[in-house]
């Protein structure tokens, strides 16, 4: 082993010659310095350290889900409410209009429905009976019609037939004029004409008639044989449809009332008595602020009142990428308040998988909440983080200092007497300043501790003064 560790101490000091060649000009070079410490029981501790604000987990933003005139506020800023407390109200007056609107016609959508699922009443099926009579009425007069307008234009036709016979006649005896037979064919045709148009009208009256009664014979059927699937499903659709609108009425009559929908404190009030606002927007006409368009949220987003619970708190913290692999959900925390300097203990209740670059360099959030916040911390405190990400307890330790890795291969100097011994370890849990020794030591051993510095050294010939080479027996040892 002597041997071995000797060829190591030859190749390293060679090595620090030569890059003490290769850099002699430059003004500082790295130095180490020894000492040495004891392979104790104990705990190891790893954790990661960030910075972050103050928040609440809880906030919602309420804001009216009706326009109309601000009537009434309730509370001021930094109030604390109860849950269903009555914040703000607008005038109900369009709302409550609107409800007696889709009230109205949901019930007549229910009538309807009934009255189509029970089908042709006995007062129905006698309306349908009265209509077929009146329209069987309505054909037979019509006939009659055809049959008197035919009649008299038979008998107008013989009669102007006759009338100018007679003219010829008294034109062959002499006592007539040809102006008086041309007068009574001209009185024949126009009679015929006329004729002619009183029996197409009566015949037009009768085939009307006759579609009338057609159909109304088909209604009073299809009302005997009741509602078809298609009317039925349409009878329905109409009452689901009023449902809908009546449903909707009421929300809106309700969220002209501002309740709390849980206990928290007033973040901000931004309207006024006199204000007016409009459902969806996100500014109201008046004396002050604006409202939004959702009517509760757990989003920071401004409403017209905003309530956070301020004893649900949390800090969001950028944990670097380097040290988000080792944070989980479920971890325990210490959060720091700058400002008093009070601890609060926490824990790790969400980790995102999403991070973000800033100059190359990528961070991601991370979710402390408080167990037990004090009553004077305030909402964007800064606060820095401490996350513990690991412990081992009744374990061997060593400072981390004394342990050199390469690769995979992790190795301590042991000292006993003035020999220096490099001997190989197993770690485990690498803490903050001090590691987990699996195997490779006993509690009581002595190690090496290195620590590295910079020196400034003057550029020319010589070597500069070092520390030594701690790790490697005979070199640089105490």
């Amino acid at each position: 082993m002597k041997a071995v560790n000797g060829g190591l101490a030859i190749v390293l000091v060679a090595g620090a010659v030569l890059a003490y060649v290769s850099l002699h000009d430059s003004s500082s070079v790295a130095t180490a310095t020894t000492r040495t410490g004891k392979v104790s029981t104990g705990t190891v501790t790893s954790s990661v350290s960030a910075t972050g604000n103050v928040t609440s987990a809880v906030t919602s933003s309420l804001s009216f889900g009706s326009s109309g005139l601000v009537t009434s506020v309730n509370v001021t800023v930094g109030q604390v409410v109860k849950a269903g407390q009555i914040l703000a109200a607008i005038d109900p007056t369009t709302a409550k209009s609107n409800l007696a609107s889709a009230e109205a016609q949901l019930t007549s959508a229910q009538a309807q429905l009934t009255t189509t699922e029970q089908g042709e009443t006995a007062t129905n099926r006698a309306k349908d009976q009265a209509a077929v009579a009146s329209a069987e009425l309505s054909v037979s007069n019509a006939a009659t019609s055809v049959t008197q307008a035919k009649a008299q234009q038979t008998l107008d036709a013989a009669q102007q037939a006759a009338a100018v016979a007679a003219a010829q006649a008294a034109v062959t005896a002499g006592t007539g004029s040809a102006a008086q037979v041309t007068q009574a064919k001209q009185q024949q045709a126009q009679t015929a004409l006329k004729d002619a148009n009183s029996v197409t009208q009566a015949e037009q009256q009768l085939a009307s008639s006759k579609n009338q009664l057609t159909q109304q014979r088909l209604t009073a059927t299809a009302n005997a044989a009741g509602a078809t699937e298609a009317q039925l499903a349409q009878a329905k659709a109409s009452v689901l449809s009023a449902q809908v609108q009546v449903t909707t009425a009421e929300d809106a009559l309700t969220k002209t009332t501002l309740t709390a929908p849980a206990a928290g404190t007033v973040l901000s009030v931004s309207g006024a008595v006199g204000d007016q606002v409009t459902s969806g927007s996100t500014g109201s006409t008046g004396s002050t602020g604006s409202t939004g368009g959702a009517t509760s949220s757990t989003s920071s987003s401004t409403g017209f009142i905003t309530l956070a619970d301020l004893h649900a708190l949390r800090v969001t913290t950028n944990v670097d990428e380097a040290d988000a692999g080792t944070v989980k959900v479920g971890q325990t925390a210490v959060v720091t308040l700058s400002a008093s300097g009070t601890s609060v203990d926490g824990t790790v209740t969400a980790v995102s998988v999403q991070g973000t670059a800033t100059n190359n360099v990528v961070q991601y959030p991370v979710t402390v909440t408080l167990a037990d916040p004090p009553d004077t911390v305030k909402l964007q405190a800064s606060a820095s983080v401490v996350i513990t990400t690991g412990s081992a307890e009744n374990v061997l330790v060593v400072p981390s200092a004394a342990v050199t890795t390469l690769g995979t291969r992790h190795t301590v100097t042991l000292v006993k007497g003035t020999v220096q011994t490099v001997v190989p370890v197993e770690i485990g849990l690498v803490g903050n300043s001090s590691t987990e020794i699996k195997s490779g030591v006993a509690d009581g051993d002595t190690v090496v501790i290195t620590t590295t510095a910079a020196t400034t050294t003057t550029t020319g010939g010589g070597f500069p003064r070092t520390g030594g080479l701690g790790g490697v027996p005979g070199i640089g040892g105490p």
